[in-house]
């Protein structure tokens, strides 16, 4: 940390000709010096990264990452192609799609941990960064803000339309429902999701987006969450997502005027939780069943049997309307544009609780919560660093033993 090479990283990532030979080097480079001794207040990489704003230079950081993160993704279309080439190959994936996918059975490419940990920090403490990325890259798509560190597990990439925060989180969601639950990370793609949803809700941002994508995937989680309560309670506390997802939905109801794109968003909302509405209740029985009982998922079930308050007063108020219409006209079974009618008509009679702090969540931080995960994740990439390294000069060999000298 005496002799610092901050500023000879930065010419080479600003310099096109060296930074297509020696760039990728230079930002993992740059991502494990940021990591060194992190937490103690001697790391100078730190505070020199979180203040360069050189367009050059952090289009070059930009650049570097988008090529790697590219290469994984080509990496895993080949992968995907070869694994569903043929006609018995095809066969098996339609059959184990029927049931709950292992975990070894999912695609695997080696995921590139060192690029991820450097868009992590590049993002985290360089605020000029995600401006600059975003005007020279959309193509990737990016978060525009830091919420939790990168997954060291490998998850599907996407093809060449550009995904928003939204999708990945969608994808997300739909594609790991397994025997080996992720739940840690099914959290933080739920506080993804609730993040955003509080800036919207906070500036004012009407995103035009499929939101029902997003309510049937959390509708689905939910089910999955439920047929699987037995097996995922030997290992998890389910009720902490449970209500994570249940407030999902209470901030749709509560402040979806304020973000929804139209006001037929909201109508398919109300639409879409009393069309579902047997899932919610299956959810309230189970909560109900715990809350009631003297073991130990007491207190964490009942936080979502109140959690679910207004969901129910929805269906509750408009399911009776629905059964009364179609009875009168001699409806069997009614279309959703007859349901939305139903629902336009009985607004003014619902009745809702205020349900205090949706919109607030835990600021990140990364050093009281993170430290461990940072810890391993550096431990990894320094491993794989050295492995694939290869010194094609003794006088390099030498040189770089002098640099692991520096203290």
């Amino acid at each position: 940390m005496i002799n610092s090479i901050f500023e000879a990283i930065l010419q080479i990532l600003s310099h096109p000709p060296s930074r297509r030979e020696h760039g990728y080097d230079a930002v993992v480079l740059l991502a494990l010096l940021v990591n060194y001794r992190k937490y103690e207040p001697v790391n100078p990489y730190i505070v020199k990264l979180s203040i360069v704003d050189d367009e050059a230079t952090l289009n070059g950081m930009g650049l570097v990452i988008a090529q790697a993160l590219s290469e994984y993704n080509r990496q895993y279309k080949d992968k995907e192609e070869e694994h569903q080439s043929g006609f018995f190959s095809a066969l098996t994936n339609m059959v184990g799609s029927m049931f709950i996918a292992d975990a070894h059975e999912k695609i695997s490419v080696q995921t590139n941990e060192a690029i991820l940990l450097a868009l992590y920090e590049a993002v985290h403490l360089n605020r000029n960064f995600i401006t600059v990325l975003a005007q020279s890259h959309p193509e990737m798509g990016l978060v525009t803000t830091p919420v939790s560190p990168a997954p060291t597990t490998p998850v599907t990439p996407l093809g060449t339309t550009p995904p928003s925060s939204d999708d990945l989180m969608v994808e997300f969601i739909v594609t790991h429902m397994m025997k080996e639950f992720p739940m840690d990370l099914y959290i933080r793609c739920i506080q993804v999701v609730h993040k955003l949803l509080c800036y919207q809700k906070k500036c004012r941002v009407r995103l035009h987006y499929t939101w029902r994508e997003l309510w049937s995937a959390l509708i689905n989680l939910l089910k999955f969450l439920m047929s699987n309560e037995t097996v995922l309670l030997a290992k998890h506390n389910i009720f902490t997502l449970a209500l994570m997802i249940v407030n999902l939905f209470n901030m749709f109801i509560t402040y979806g005027d304020t973000f929804l794109p139209t006001p037929s968003s909201y109508d398919e909302l109300y639409y879409e939780i009393i069309r579902m509405h047997q899932s919610f209740d299956n959810l309230y029985s189970m909560v109900l069943r715990l809350s009631t009982n003297a073991g130990q998922w007491k207190e964490a079930a009942s936080k979502v049997t109140h959690a679910l308050v207004n969901i129910r007063a929805i269906i509750n108020h408009f399911n009776p309307k629905i059964e009364s219409y179609a009875a009168v006209n001699h409806i069997s079974q009614l279309s959703e544009e007859q349901v939305l009618e139903v629902v336009r008509a009985n607004y003014d009679t619902l009745t809702l609780k205020l349900q205090d702090g949706l919109d607030q969540y835990e600021r990140y931080s990364e050093q009281h919560k993170e430290a461990a995960f940072f810890k391993e994740l550096v431990r990894s990439i320094s491993t794989n660093v050295r492995r694939n390294l290869a010194f094609h000069t003794l006088s390099q060999e030498v040189l770089l033993k002098e640099f692991s000298t520096i203290s």
